[in-house]
């Protein structure tokens, strides 16, 4: 893993700033966009199918119940004339001649029928054929010597009767007439047959109750609704008795088979029986349609995206073009400078960022280092030319106690800048920066305070707050007389510096480093040991590489790319020997807690406070 992480670096590290920054625009921006679009249109369409799919079928329900509740209403009105007094007695008298039963017909059945059909609309005729050869044939009331319940005196080319309830003698009737007769309402029809011998008084002559139904109506139905290519109709032999479209009255019966057009790719085929009844309604749908206007859709989306994505380009090319024109300028002075050569680049007046910042900082530093090498270090080559390693070694000296001064005049100048445009956060994380290298200069002795110390990281975690800005907190907590103790300097600057960069890095947020000192008892009861706690919630490490590092310290061997605790731990064994313990506990995904226990030693300012705080209460008890 280390291998494939070492070569990712490498690779990248070898590519210009302009190449980092089109990689960069690639996978932040193309590879999301485009994922991003995928996903959001495979979803949606698959949400439209299911709306429209739920739509179908509540449109198919409701379709089903409205030709069922009209099938039943008719089938109620043919109960209720099965059940008429009124019928029986006149269909069941022998006239005496023709115009006894108009008579009898005009005064009672014709307005008895008109006003039962007035009342259901979805009625086309009515009729009562009976076996009475008193009566002669009427619109209402048809007179047969051969009570076929199924033919009905009719030249059919297809026919179709199914049962509808148990314990009554209702039928389901669909038919087609011959086709050499010309109906003015077409050769279809659906009627319910209703055989009357529910009054047994009156059981001379048989007689069958005919309701057809109004195809136009149900037909009317089925076109209300602009889901569906087409709905059908059908009985259980498959023959259309009315469809929305498509299945005109023809000369021949027509038949569906949903199998034939769920063989057309994108058709979908419904079915619903209505109710009772022996039939099953039908609706086509086309499934490409919801795919072809949703795909318009997503070329408009592509063509703005794609659009987006050029202008993004276009302002990543002009940005990282002025980046990248301005970074070669200062690697060419660099590399200048590093030659001997201190030259100084002109400044561009708009310059007035970072790299700006940056620039004119270089030139400064520049102009001073070559003053400097004019000044002193050309003439001290000249005088002791003969004793060149000597030489040498006092110009590295030299150089080690300049350049800190002229990096802190640089920091300064830098923060100065930042102040005068008004970026006070900036400029105090470069105050706090400079701090640190005043200490780093300033510090003589390798043994100092812990509260030293500790001023020391205040400052270098102040400038990890702000690298985190608002998703790092960090935690010092200095208990007893800890502050005075000593401790060799910079001893724990790695610890945290690991915590910050390899530790809470790892993580996107809520990140904390938490220092803790305090002085613990030894064995004697005495406070004589300070114990300091280095704790973060980051990465952590897996088992493995800490056993790795444990091992590392107690063989003594080279730190590898742990530098910093390998330092550590031999200033700690070169100050201390054996007289110490340095542990350190990590558990993947929660964080590490590095801990040190050294001897709690104090100096001598701290012996002479206590000793005058001492000689103070004695005077007290004295007096």
């Amino acid at each position: 893993m280390k291998t494939l992480l070492h070569k990712i670096d490498s690779f990248f590290n070898s590519m210009a700033f302009v190449q980092k920054c089109f990689i960069l625009f690639f996978f932040s921006a193309v590879i999301p966009l485009a994922l991003q679009n995928v996903v959001y249109y495979w979803q949606t369409e698959w949400k439209l199918q299911e709306e429209m799919l739920q739509k179908i079928n509540e449109g198919m329900d409701d379709k089903a119940d409205r030709i069922n509740s009209a099938l039943s209403e008719i089938l109620s009105l043919a109960r209720s004339y099965e059940r008429n007094e009124m019928l029986y007695e006149c269909l069941d008298y022998e006239y005496s001649g023709d115009l006894e039963f108009l008579i009898q017909y005009q005064e009672r059945l014709q307005k008895f029928f008109m006003d039962n059909m007035s009342s259901v609309g979805q009625i086309r005729s009515i009729s009562i054929y009976t076996d009475n050869a008193t009566l002669f044939n009427s619109p209402y009331v048809k007179r047969m010597e051969d009570m076929d319940m199924e033919a009905l005196g009719e030249k059919l080319d297809y026919l179709h009767v199914e049962p509808l309830a148990e314990g009554e003698d209702v039928c389901l009737r669909t038919a087609h007439e011959d086709a050499r007769l010309q109906k003015a309402q077409g050769n279809r029809s659906m009627s319910i047959l209703y055989r009357m011998d529910y009054y047994r008084q009156y059981a001379k002559y048989a007689k069958l109750l005919r309701l057809d139904v109004d195809r136009d109506y149900l037909k009317s139905i089925l076109k209300e609704s602009n889901l569906f290519d087409n709905m059908l109709l059908v009985d259980r032999n498959g023959c259309v008795v009315t469809a929305a479209s498509g299945y005109s009255d023809r000369d021949v019966p027509e038949f569906f088979d949903s199998g034939t057009v769920e063989d057309r790719k994108g058709l979908v085929v419904l079915e619903r029986t209505i109710g009772s009844f022996p039939l099953t309604l039908y609706g086509i749908y086309d499934s490409k349609l919801i795919s072809e206007e949703f795909a318009q859709g997503r070329q408009l989306t592509v063509g703005v995206s794609v659009l987006c994505l050029l202008f993004g380009l276009a302002c990543v090319c002009m940005i990282s073009s002025s980046i990248s024109k301005r970074m070669r300028g200062l690697v060419a002075q660099s590399e200048d400078i590093a030659r001997g050569n201190f030259v100084q680049m002109p400044m561009p007046e708009e310059g007035k960022d970072e790299i700006g910042i940056l620039q004119q900082s270089i030139n400064q530093m520049s102009a001073q280092l070559k003053e400097l090498i004019e000044n002193e270090y050309k003439a001290e080559m000249k005088q002791m030319e003969l004793e060149k390693e000597t030489n040498q070694a006092k110009l590295q000296a030299l150089q080690s106690q300049v350049n800190p001064h002229f990096m802190f005049n640089a920091l300064e100048s830098i923060r100065l800048k930042a102040l005068a445009k008004g970026e006070r956060e900036t400029a105090g994380v470069i105050k706090y920066m400079a701090k640190m290298f005043r200490h780093i200069i300033e510090w003589r002795d390798n043994i100092i305070t812990l509260r030293e110390e500790i001023n020391f990281l205040d400052e270098f975690l102040y400038i990890q707050n702000y690298r985190f800005e608002d998703e790092f907190s960090y935690e010092i907590e200095i208990s007893g007389e800890a502050y005075d103790c000593m401790l060799p300097k910079m001893i724990l600057q790695p610890l945290v510096e690991n915590a910050c960069i390899h530790g809470v890095e790892a993580i996107s947020d809520d990140r904390w480093v938490k220092i803790e000192a305090s002085c613990i008892n030894g064995p004697d009861g005495a406070e004589n040991t300070l114990e300091i706690r280095v704790a973060d919630n980051g990465g952590g490490m897996p088992k493995e590489k800490l056993r790795q590092l444990q091992d590392m310290l107690k063989k003594n061997e080279d730190g590898g790319h742990s530098v910093g605790i390998w330092n550590v731990y031999r200033r700690l064994v070169l100050y201390y020997g054996e007289n110490f313990a340095f542990d350190m506990e990590s558990t993947q995904g929660k964080g590490t807690v590095c801990t040190i226990r050294i001897p709690a030693t104090y100096g001598e300012a701290f012996c002479r406070r206590q000793k005058g705080e001492q000689d103070v209460l004695d005077h007290d008890r004295g007096r």
